[in-house]
């Protein structure tokens, strides 16, 4: 059985037996540096979002946030380096996770994948041209390198976002900024192109504005799906966090920045 417990700074620890994608020993890290809350001391809080995955021997900075001042503060104080990641990934073009992109240090040919209909911000094409680094158009689910998928565009009401999904012997890891295509859909397509299940998803849900009774379908249809970890945060609202909470207890994933899941090999019993 998984488990968890909060370990040293709030970071999250989850046993999934038999992952294998970590640089340093089987698991994968997933460290959140750009959120709307925090989880530790000497952070700083702002509407945005952004993540650095590791595992299988890579870094994949997933969204820069809003402002590049509070992702480099957030990045010193969490003794975090990304200098040497190996791509970036942007959920979809909103300010709110492209805009910190000058926190990134420069790295000549850095992959950075964007959706093919994805319309940055002039200011962001800016930075990365000063970076050195390559844009790559994304529009069919596509392999970063292995372990490490991208869902492909989807859209809704003309936003055009992608998700990043991470596998696992238990079923699939599933990353998300905003899911303005519906966090539902967006985990529909995912199941149904992989043929495999999903078992965490973590990030933006966009549930703000979403009255509570369709909240709990929506917890509801995580838990059809087969989801048996849920981390909203972001986007989702304090309300759907908690109804999420209410719903998946024990295997509910608080977010804030600072907060750090850990996908290893053994299993780490609650405190």
């Amino acid at each position: 059985m998984t488990r968890v417990r909060w370990v040293v700074a709030c970071a999250l620890t989850l046993g999934l037996a038999g992952l294998a994608l970590s640089a340093q020993g089987p698991g994968v890290r997933i460290t959140y540096l750009y959120d709307n809350t925090v989880a530790v001391e000497g952070v700083k809080p702002d509407w945005g979002f952004a993540c650095l995955i590791e595992g299988s021997g890579k870094r994949v900075l997933f969204d820069t946030g809003t402002r590049a001042d509070v992702l480099r503060h957030n990045l010193a104080a969490l003794k975090i380096d990304l200098a040497g990641i190996q791509a970036l990934v942007f959920s979809h073009d909103h300010g709110d996770h492209t805009m910190g992109i000058d926190a990134v240090p420069a790295t000549a040919g850095l992959p950075v994948y964007v959706g093919a209909h994805f319309r940055l911000a002039p200011a962001v094409v800016s930075a990365l041209e000063r970076i050195g680094a390559k844009r790559i158009p994304v529009s069919q689910p596509t392999l970063l390198f292995p372990g490490f998928n991208l869902t492909g565009e989807m859209l809704k009401d003309g936003i055009y976002e992608q998700g990043l999904v991470l596998d696992s012997p238990d079923g699939l890891i599933v990353v998300l900024g905003c899911a303005h295509p519906g966090v539902v859909a967006m985990l529909r397509q995912v199941s149904e192109t992989t043929k495999r299940p999903i078992h965490m998803v973590v990030g933006g849900f966009h549930l703000l504005q979403t009255p509570a009774d369709q909240v709990k379908q929506i917890v509801a249809d995580f838990k059809a799906l087969g989801v048996k970890w849920a981390g909203p945060t972001h986007c989702t609202g304090d309300e759907a966090i908690r109804l999420f909470r209410e719903g998946f207890g024990d295997h509910f994933i608080q977010g804030g920045v600072g907060t750090v899941i850990e996908v290893p090999k053994a299993v780490t019993s609650p405190k």
